[in-house]
């Protein structure tokens, strides 16, 4: 191979010259070609590794991921460390809240119904799911957790573990599917000799592969130390059971997930130890009030301890366990010393502390987390001190950051579980789903099965600071053609258009029935009736006028 005219051998380095970068002596660099330079510089070959210069880039690391670490640090930090705790719980809270809601929007032009013709079908199963959900018995393998609570917990597990394992069961007599979490931890590559596996398969870091790389099962770590193999899909009803929800983004070849505090540990671990030290001197300066200084080689006079004082006996235990006896000095507020020694004066202790640029350094180091969580800072601390523009800007970002999670959370954990639970309803004919079924069991009309189950989850949707601004926005959208009221129904109050419309039908029915009597009496009496109303009101302003006269008062 040629390079600029020159023959390179091996790994791309001239024949000629040593592998590395030149070194050219400052002193002997051609002057720059606008200052009058016309012959061209020699040219150099080096090797592009990201350094600008020999060793400017440092040495660099190649990571062998030890997963079972990062989960156990992530695992202490949460339950120790409030900077982890908070930053988990405030995710939590914003990405799932009380779950997120399906919106069934089966496509009839691909399954080959008329336009529209499953609006009520969709939301049929659409309130049946959400009657499932909430549910504990039904929708819980444990009975304990409502699907929404579910979808928090495994949200968190998942987050702190970097996955977590989600089972579907289908127990004796229940026609619908449960759903059981397995912590991420607990999935791992049983020891030798507890396996029997098929010939090509092969276990990494608990999941099982088949020889194109799919995971087909996963052996999950029992109580008594054993191995447990859960297969990701049914052997006769090809129904999927198991599969693996991941916290964070992955790389292309990783198996398992990496806690979210994996890049953030040391970080937490070091601010927090800085937070104890800094209240830790506070506590300990505030108990040293004074002290008595002396300037003059005498005798102290002990003016704290010495004298005819008030005092009281206690027992302190040591740490070998054994007792002393101390004494206690009753003082009051505003103690005067009396007959100090020459050279003896009370001095105050007069030291702040606290470290002063705690403050600073804990609001960088709280950025630093939030940039690296796509978390703007005003929303992790809570501290909402800009003015509007900043603060909707601040909101819009995390907004985009919410839909990609909840575009992501949806597809990954929740829709798997919706679809199951479609199955069941439609083979317990408790849904009318005609041509479900056939499509679910072949693979040439794997479009209409999608058509069926296709879905949307929306989340909680953090209301505006000025709603009369986002309103009239969004009315002039839709009426522009630029947007449509279901999608900003759903954007601006995550509600769907559909279901408003027919509550509202109900409800302006109710306030027209409310209404008829004082429609009816106003057409009877007409004009009567105003006149009755004004006198009235005159009456009433009559007395009003009496009583005020009376006490010395008019009306304003």
């Amino acid at each position: 191979m040629r390079v600029l005219g020159r023959e390179i051998h091996g790994w791309g380095i001239p024949k000629s010259r040593p592998a590395g970068p030149p070194m050219v002596s400052v002193d002997d660099l051609n002057p720059f070609a606008f200052l009058g330079q016309t012959t061209p510089a020699p040219s150099e070959f080096s090797i592009f590794d990201g350094s600008k210069f020999s060793g400017g880039y440092g040495d660099t690391q190649v990571f062998e991921l030890d997963y079972w670490t990062l989960r156990a640090r992530s695992t202490e930090l949460f339950y120790s460390n409030p900077y982890a705790r908070g930053l988990l719980r405030r995710l939590v809270t914003n990405e799932i809240n009380t779950g997120l809601t399906p919106e069934a929007c089966p496509d009839e032009k691909i399954i080959g119904l008329p336009e529209d013709a499953l609006v009520d079908w969709s939301e049929e199963v659409e309130n049946r799911f959400l009657l499932w959900g909430k549910n504990p018995v039904v929708c819980d393998w444990l009975g304990a957790s409502t699907f929404g609570a579910i979808q928090r917990l495994a949200r968190l597990e998942a987050l702190i573990a970097g996955d977590v394992l989600v089972v579907l069961r289908q127990p004796r007599g229940a026609r619908v599917p449960q759903v059981q979490l397995v912590s991420g931890d607990a999935v791992r590559t049983p020891l030798l000799g507890e396996t029997n596996i098929k010939s090509g398969h092969r276990i990494e870091h608990g999941v099982e592969l088949d020889l194109a790389g799919r995971q087909v099962a996963y052996w999950v770590r029992q109580d008594d130390g054993s191995a447990k193999r859960l297969p990701a899909f049914g052997r006769r009803s090809g129904r999927r059971t198991a599969w693996l929800v991941y916290g964070t983004d992955r790389r292309l070849d990783d198996l398992r997930g990496q806690p979210l505090l994996s890049i953030l540990l040391q970080s937490l671990k070091e601010i927090d130890r800085y937070r104890d030290s800094t209240q830790r001197k506070a506590v300990i300066n505030s108990i040293l009030a004074m002290f008595i200084q002396k300037d003059a080689n005498m005798p102290g006079s002990l003016p704290t301890t010495g004298g005819a004082k008030r005092k009281t006996t206690g027992t302190v235990t040591d740490g070998d366990g054994s007792t002393r006896t101390r004494s206690l000095i009753s003082q009051v507020p505003g103690v005067v010393y009396e007959e100090l020694q020459t050279g003896e004066k009370p001095v105050g202790f007069h030291n702040q502390g606290v470290d002063t640029n705690f403050g600073v350094f804990e609001t960088a180091i709280i950025q630093a987390v939030a940039w690296a969580s796509e978390i703007p800072p005003e929303i992790l601390t809570l501290a909402f001190s800009n003015n509007y523009s900043a603060s909707q800007a601040a909101i819009n970002e995390f907004k985009i950051y919410l839909n990609r999670v909840w575009s992501d959370w949806g597809e990954t954990f929740c829709t798997p579980v919706y679809i199951e639970w479609l199955i069941s309803e439609a083979l317990s004919r408790r849904i009318d789903a005609g041509g479900l079924l056939s499509s679910w069991r072949s693979q040439d009309t794997a479009d209409v099965y999608g058509a069926w189950t296709a879905v949307d989850w929306y989340g909680s949707i953090k209301p505006s600071t000025d709603m009369l601004k986002q309103t009239k926005g969004s009315a002039m959208l839709v009426e522009h053609g630029w947007s449509t009221n279901a999608r900003e129904s759903r954007i601006t109050t995550g509600t769907k258009f559909s279901k408003n419309v027919k509550r509202l039908k109900s409800e302006n029915a109710q306030l027209v029935e409310a209404r008829r009597p004082l429609a009816e009496f106003q057409a009877e009496f007409g004009a009567a009736a105003e006149d009755v109303r004004a006198e009235s009101f005159d009456g009433l302003e009559a007395w009003l006028d009496e009583q005020l006269e009376a006490r010395g008062l008019e009306q304003c």
